[in-house]
């Protein structure tokens, strides 16, 4: 089922094209220092604020034999996001192998240093290199991604809630579990979804908005059908809740009593912090998501500045830092997929003009 060319996903392909020409031109190499840079300030700014020299040694006594079950539970999310979106794209009848989804996948988690994960729309036009599929066709795949990710962590956040000694938590973790059954309804019952968007275009502040939306939910309706919208969920609720599990090996590690309530806020507080970095919408969340970590392991956990500071910045390592060598890997290797992307921004420009001619 081919999508149609839409507003929306002509959007989001002119954000690609941008995406390609600000990061990787031929000041890459210049972006991602500055990146890394950015992220050195960070790291040097945490190590302040807990004492290098505590930091440095409480990190020296976390045990190192256990980083390989750290970053195997990192690889676990990472396999099954692969999976995910190799499954979008045979729903979206793309004719790609595997080997090439991977390859895609791969150099597309460099992106993950753009600021709100924006240049991962890249995926599109890599896409478009290997099988001539128009980008307006999986653009809306990139976006499911996104939006299934951000509802599995939301409900995993949720779970942990369940588990505080809260009614107050236990109140938020009830209004998400509501607030993720209210958005299956709209989105299955397609009539309440067009009247929640024909509402919407009648509200001021959201009447801006809501022409996006509808040309998205218009766009992606095969991607989000139940039965797809539960099984992408799922696969991101296992994989995210690996990387949950990842930073509580980390805290265990650092004297963290093993039980499954603790087990349930690590993963809250992984997949909240996340969230809190998507906002945030630094490359890679950086600051955000390790505000959020050190935060709230020393908040819920009562951990120590410092002990809580150094666990942020171990997971932090081995999960975007490892996704970001992955993406550099398989750049080096594979940089011929995105090879000529400046060049797609004017048939881009034209296939819109074209659309809106004919509509």
């Amino acid at each position: 089922m081919r999508i149609p060319c839409d507003l929306f996903t002509s959007l989001f392909c002119d954000v690609t094209i941008y995406q390609y020409n600000t990061i990787m031109s031929a000041d890459l190499q210049k972006k991602l220092i500055w990146s890394l840079m950015f992220g050195l300030l960070v790291y040097v700014a945490f190590a302040l604020f807990s004492d290098a020299r505590a930091l440095s040694a409480t990190l020296s006594g976390w045990p190192w034999l256990w980083l390989p079950a750290v970053v195997g539970l990192t690889l676990v999310n990472y396999l099954l996001r692969l999976l995910k979106w190799h499954w979008y794209l045979h729903l979206l009848e793309v004719p790609i192998g595997f080997r090439d989804s991977a390859r895609i996948f791969g150099v597309g988690m460099l992106m993950v240093m753009t600021p709100g994960k924006a240049g991962e729309f890249l995926k599109s036009y890599m896409v478009k290199k290997v099988t001539g599929t128009p980008m307006i066709v999986t653009a809306p795949a990139v976006l499911a991604e996104r939006v299934t990710d951000g509802i599995a962590m939301l409900l995993l956040a949720s779970v942990g809630l369940y588990l505080f000694p809260s009614m107050a938590a236990r109140g938020v973790a009830i209004t998400a579990s509501v607030g993720f059954l209210a958005f299956i309804v709209i989105m299955q019952i397609r009539p309440l979804a067009l009247w929640f968007l024909a509402f919407g275009e009648r509200i001021p502040g959201v009447r801006k908005f809501a022409g996006m939306f509808r040309q998205f939910y218009e766009s992606s309706y095969t991607i989000f059908r139940l039965r797809n919208l539960l099984i992408s969920i799922g696969i991101g609720i296992v994989s995210w809740a690996s990387e949950g599990l990842a930073y509580f090996v980390v805290l265990a590690g650092f004297g963290v009593e093993v039980t499954v309530q603790n087990v349930g806020i690590a993963i809250f507080i992984f997949c909240i912090s996340v969230v809190i970095g998507a906002v945030v919408a630094s490359p890679g969340g950086l600051g955000g998501v390790e505000a959020g970590l050190a935060g709230f392991s020393i908040q819920i956990l009562k951990l120590s500045t410092t002990t809580a500071t150094a666990a942020a910045l171990l997971i932090r390592f081995c999960t975007l830092w490892f996704g970001v060598l992955i993406g550099v890997v398989s750049f080096f290797f594979w940089p011929d997929l995105l090879a000529g992307a400046e060049n797609a921004q004017r048939e881009q420009q034209m296939a819109s003009v074209e659309s809106t001619a004919g509509d």
